[in-house]
């Protein structure tokens, strides 16, 4: 298939209340593998590709990171019957333009370390431009901290500030922020829950949940029930990666050939792909 624009698919699990799962990719082999978990789950995915994805894609150079991934994400949705979306996770204004302008089908934009006004003025701004596009648009209200990025602090999203925020910006998704940190690599975080209804009730935009590597699976379970319509995963399948990759070379110390241990390492990750699209309900819900 083509790429396509996330936003029914997120509008049809928040009424069904599953979670598309939003899953990160540094190298070719994981956007294959995350391609290829869809097409064995026949679901939907997001294909992620970050700020610091695109500074290596690009080796240092982002725009031409955004390249290499517009280029890799169009040929892996069509080497697929399930549907895709390409999606531009953390990015600043002038790389979600870029995005636009190059056939990502959605984008988030990062304003959650602006001041609140300008955090607002710029996602309307782009809400436009992306809409005009058929682009799906995600925003950040409250911040989700960022290892190397941010501090440990947390600035939850405030519920008095949602609705205003998403009936000034008409963004397409809100990243909300409920306690999860980005980067953790074991799970024993917990969520804002009761902040999480709070949102839920004042607004119908869906909502996603970042950094969901550290939080427990029961908690993730009932964030989705609560209204969490996108999960996005990163440091969890990149764990389940390298140890594949690690695996294959511990096994042949004298390996040289990168397809004998990427390989592995795509396959591993396949698996906790699918594992995760399985959790989330997402299984089966391509048609």
């Amino acid at each position: 298939m083509t790429l396509c624009n996330p936003k029914i698919w997120l509008e049809r699990a928040q009424r069904e209340k599953f979670a598309v799962g939003a899953f990160n990719a540094n190298t070719l082999e994981q956007i294959q593998a995350i391609v290829l978990a869809a097409q064995a789950e026949n679901a939907p995915v997001m294909v992620q590709i970050s700020h610091r994805a695109l500074q290596y894609l690009g080796n240092g150079n982002e725009m031409l990171g955004l390249e290499y991934g517009a280029a890799v994400g169009k040929v892996a949705a069509q080497s697929v019957s399930v549907p895709i979306a390409l999606h531009l996770d953390h990015a600043n204004e002038d790389e979600v333009r870029q995005a636009i302008s190059l056939g990502f089908t959605s984008v988030m934009f990062d304003g959650s370390l602006l001041p609140l006004a300008e955090n607002v003025e710029t996602a309307r701004r782009l809400s436009v431009e992306a809409c005009a596009a058929d682009v799906c648009l995600e925003a950040e209200l409250g911040k989700v901290p960022k290892p190397g990025v941010s501090d440990d602090s947390e600035a939850l999203t405030d519920p008095a500030e949602v609705a205003a925020f998403v009936a000034k910006t008409r963004i397409n998704l809100l990243a909300v922020a409920l306690g999860s940190v980005h980067g953790v690599t074991e799970k024993h975080v917990s969520i804002d829950r009761e902040r999480l209804k709070a949102i839920r009730a004042l607004v119908s935009v869906p909502l996603v949940l970042h950094g969901s590597s550290g939080v427990n699976d029961d908690e993730i379970a009932e964030g989705i029930q609560l209204g969490l319509c996108k999960v996005n995963v990163a440091t969890q399948i990149n764990k389940v990666f390298t140890a594949g990759a690690r695996s294959a070379l511990e096994h042949d110390s004298g390996m040289v050939d990168p397809r004998k241990f990427l390989g592995p390492a795509r396959s591993a990750m396949i698996e906790a792909v699918r594992e995760r699209i399985r959790f989330f309900g997402s299984s089966g819900k391509a048609a």
